[in-house]
């Protein structure tokens, strides 16, 4: 499996280090998740903690959503290439992401929208 320092200078060559074994893409991918959990959980934790009003969600909510749309326009991308490479499974997975990603992006959406109060309607008899 590739150092870090490996891949930085790959990187620097315009290149990128592909692992060659299925248990080899599981463990790096395991390692990059669980690895930072703690740290990640902490951040975003306390972040959370620091919101004082709905309106205080909307920033992070406009941010993640870009975040998401560029994810999905890469994934849907990627699916394009892989497909016209003739990797049919590859592309399938990558649809799948891409969908995912859309529904994700789109109740972040609606989490956004519903960061502003609804007006207060009087009741009339």
């Amino acid at each position: 499996m590739a150092n870090a320092l490996t891949r930085w200078f790959m990187a620097l060559l315009g290149k990128s280090w592909a692992y060659e074994t299925v248990d080899q893409v599981r463990e790096v991918i395991a390692k990059n998740s669980f690895d930072s959990l703690p740290e990640r959980a902490q951040e975003h934790a306390k972040g959370a903690a620091g919101l004082t009003d709905s309106y205080a969600f909307q920033p992070g909510l406009v941010d993640l959503h870009d975040e998401l749309h560029d994810t999905w326009i890469y994934l849907a991308s990627l699916k394009g290439r892989a497909r016209g490479m003739g990797y049919a499974s590859l592309a399938g997975h990558l649809e799948a992401a891409a969908d995912s990603t859309r529904d994700v992006m789109e109740q972040v959406a609606s989490a956004a929208e519903a960061t502003v109060p609804a007006p207060q309607v009087p009741l009339t008899r």
